[in-house]
């Protein structure tokens, strides 16, 4: 019964807190800041592939010249 109350108690504040203004914020913010961080290493993966690749046909360049 105890256990049921104090479930019940932690529902509600976060209720409350999401109702607020303040609350309702924070989490849009928490929200557009990890889509930012996931927008930006797929943007590094992708620029950090292109240069693996670039440098993998500059070497395969030289070795087909011979240097």
């Amino acid at each position: 019964m105890m256990i049921k109350k104090f479930f019940q108690l932690i529902l509600k504040k976060v209720k409350d807190f999401l109702s607020d203004k303040y609350g309702g914020n924070l989490v849009e913010y928490a929200l557009l800041i990890g889509f930012a961080l996931f927008v930006f290493f797929i943007l590094f993966s992708i620029i950090s592939s292109i240069i693996d690749w670039t440098l993998g046909l500059s070497s395969d360049f030289s070795d087909l010249i011979g240097g």
